[in-house]
């Protein structure tokens, strides 16, 4: 019998992702990444079913596991405010299979709600929708390279296998 996986990180939706930063920093003593952006042209969500921009801004803490994602509303769909401010998701990260995990939760009568995929049509991360699991949607993100860059629209830094990191690796 295999192990579930751990919670990676639990993602919060923010109107101003500076403030929330400056919040969370100061209510819990954490350090957060430079605001990055999951920036995609290849999203879909109920919203809008066809492949469309997405463009995130996001902070992950550096502390953890579970680490505390901050998103800033965007778009008409999954992360916009119409979800409303506080609890979007619980994330998985380094998925094997998510194209499989889709299969397996729908079967169970649990569909998604958005997801990001690569040129070749295979899933980048996907959502479970939030009206099954108490209103709440798990994240499953797969092990390619996901598509994040710096605010300013630069490359990130990438970890040792390419994918790209929130922060510099710790100086040894």
């Amino acid at each position: 019998m295999s192990s579930a996986p751990l919670i990676h990180h639990v993602a919060l939706l923010v109107p101003n992702l500076e403030a929330a930063i400056s919040e969370w920093s100061a209510a819990t003593g954490y350090t957060f990444s430079e605001i990055a952006r999951y920036r995609t042209n290849r999203y879909c969500d109920k919203s809008n079913p066809e492949p469309h921009h997405h463009d995130a801004r996001i902070s992950f803490s550096k502390e953890g596991p579970p680490y505390i994602e901050l998103m800033e509303f965007h778009g008409a769909g999954t992360h916009s405010s119409a979800q409303g401010e506080g609890f979007h998701h619980l994330g998985f990260l380094d998925h094997p299979d998510p194209e499989g995990r889709l299969a397996d939760l729908a079967a169970l009568g649990i569909h998604d709600d958005g997801m990001a995929l690569a040129p070749d049509n295979s899933i980048l991360l996907w959502f479970t929708s939030k009206k099954h699991l108490n209103g709440m949607r798990l994240e499953y993100v797969s092990t390619a390279p996901q598509p994040i860059v710096k605010d300013d629209g630069s490359e990130p830094y990438r970890d040792i296998r390419g994918c790209p990191v929130l922060w510099p690796p710790e100086q040894t």
